[in-house]
């Protein structure tokens, strides 16, 4: 038997596990057991579905099986109460989805699209700015949550249209607490669907492992959705590419002395020769928890990096990767040094949040900014 903590994500549709349980008000504060062979709750908005479920306990009591709502992300005030124990039972008498190995195999990772799942159906924005045709794409920004799925799969098939990538190193921000070092590196693999299997580039991560000094620490990965939402289109547009995937803490207050340290693990591999090979990708969404006022806001500032990228210029960025845009503006946006090669430039191919696309949670945003720099 595996048992983890998880704390709900407050993302807008972040995915899985991030809405699998509603609670009371009355109840905040308190710990909930879920015993569970199955949970696919992957960015849709709809409640985890939870085949063969035991009893939900609560304080030696009981709660209701929760009420499905396409929003529960507006609910800040119970989710800000409580953590979950979640609880996979190794031997049940639950049946499983055929092809699908049990959460505790971390071998190989599920994804929303190995589950059957798909796309929520969002209004259609247009494209901000086009990358040149003459540009070479050296690093982006991406979102993790499939409520923009739609702009996911544009950015990686405007980044294949541009350039071919062997190794994708993704940089994302560790969600649930699950992280027992100050980098989580894991070979594994990602099971992309119809699209197939994405591996890790072995020696490169075992590479990446020594010179951050960390073990590899598998359990960050197994609901990691800064990773598994982007692997389909990655498989899609790549199919032959693999990774180099690094979960870490993104959010405020950023310590500088470990934001450099990855910066200087990452460097080598992004040498101007290096670069022809390899992209860097950060996993990040910006502006959170906001109104459309505050979120402008923010947004302004993060908008201030784009239009000149310099070294410094990732503490403009409002961001839940804010480790990973330090390590994105000081690998290519130094003066001087072997990955300089000139003032780099940005192009933000598309801007948009989580109202503007759903409708919903005007008092809950979470924004988004598809970028190339190059």
């Amino acid at each position: 038997m595996v048992i983890f903590p998880f704390f709900l994500d407050q993302g807008q549709y972040a995915n899985p596990l991030s809405r699998a349980l509603f609670v009371n008000k009355q109840h905040h504060g308190g710990c909930v057991i879920f015993v569970a062979k199955r949970i696919t709750e992957f960015s849709t908005g709809k409640l985890a579905e939870r085949n063969c479920k035991e009893a939900i306990s609560f304080r030696g009591g009981r709660i209701k099986t929760a009420k499905e709502t396409p929003h529960l992300a507006n609910k800040k005030n119970i989710f800000s109460f409580f953590a979950a124990l979640l609880i996979l039972a190794s031997t049940t008498s639950c049946s499983r989805q055929k092809n699908v190995p049990a959460v505790t195999d971390t071998s190989i990772i599920q994804t929303w699209l190995s589950q059957g799942l798909t796309e929520p159906s969002v209004k259609k924005i247009y494209m901000e700015e086009s990358l040149p045709q003459d540009a070479f794409p050296l690093a982006g920004t991406v979102s993790h949550h499939l409520l923009a799925g739609a702009y996911i799969d544009g950015w990686f098939k405007a980044l294949a249209k541009a350039r071919k990538v062997e190794t994708f190193f993704i940089i994302s921000p560790s969600h649930y607490g699950l992280s027992t070092q100050e980098w989580s590196l894991c070979e594994c693999s990602w099971n992309a669907g119809e699209y197939g299997l994405v591996h890790t580039d072995s020696k490169t991560e075992r590479e990446l492992a020594k010179s951050l000094g960390v073990a590899y620490d598998k359990n960050a990965f197994r609901i990691e959705h800064g990773f598994s939402t982007l692997m389909p289109y990655l498989a899609k547009y790549f199919p032959n590419a693999k990774v180099c995937a690094i979960a870490l803490n993104g959010e405020p207050p950023l310590r500088q002395s470990q934001a450099q340290a990855l910066t200087d693990a990452l460097a080598p591999y992004f040498t101007k020769e290096k670069s022809k090979k390899n992209f860097l990708l950060i996993s990040t969404d910006f502006s959170h928890h906001g109104n459309e006022e505050d979120t402008l806001k923010k947004d302004s500032s993060s908008r201030k990096f784009f239009n000149a990228p310099s070294a410094n210029g990732w503490f403009f960025c409002v961001c839940d990767n804010r480790q990973g845009m330090y390590a994105l503006s000081n690998i290519f946006c130094k003066e001087a040094g072997e990955n300089s090669g000139g003032q780099k430039k940005c192009s933000v191919l598309y801007h948009t949040n989580s109202f503007e696309l759903s409708g919903e949670g005007g008092d809950d945003i979470t924004s988004y900014f598809f970028t190339f720099m190059y």
